[in-house]
């Protein structure tokens, strides 16, 4: 026969048991789910035709992800695409290196602001002012058949 100490402790336990399994088990399936899927293979996606970016400039571009997962406020996200000659396009991501707040490209200065923190990128990607010391990420990239298109899978996780 088991007394009313042993009984009340037993409860306690398989309480903190499922409390943590409620806690634990959605933080570790988070934290592990890159290690899991990173690399599953390429995902590739149209930015656009490339002749609706101009030469020598940096123009935005809205990439629709597809995410079939319950993160639906994650569907699509904005690229900034730099066409420095008619061959060579580069891709940046938005987010600053240092804290990943969303960047602002302003073009009359050519640079990239981070509202964070007050840092500035150049043209190029490369930090000019504030603590990021990466310049920005870029998406690797190519041409079919006139597209231009990004592999989403092509910058470090979380970025």
């Amino acid at each position: 026969m088991i007394d009313r100490r042993r009984r009340l402790g037993m409860l306690v336990g398989l309480g903190s048991a499922v409390a943590g399994a409620v806690v634990g088990i959605p933080a570790a399936i988070s934290a592990l789910g890159p290690v899991w899927n990173h690399r599953r293979g390429e995902r590739w996606r149209s930015a656009g035709r490339l002749d609706r970016f101009p030469l020598e400039r940096i123009e935005p571009a809205v990439i629709q992800v597809g995410r079939d997962d319950w993160a639906r406020s994650l569907e699509s996200k904005t690229v900034y695409v730099y066409r420095r000659s008619a061959d060579e396009v580069i891709v940046y991501s938005r987010n600053c290196t240092d804290l990943s707040c969303p960047l602002v490209f302003d073009p009359g200065s050519e640079c990239f602001f981070c509202p964070c923190h007050g840092a500035i990128f150049g043209k190029e990607g490369n930090p000019m002012v504030g603590p990021p010391k990466r310049p920005l990420y870029r998406y690797a990239n190519r041409v079919r058949d006139g597209e231009l298109e990004i592999d989403l899978d092509s910058l470090p996780p979380m970025t």
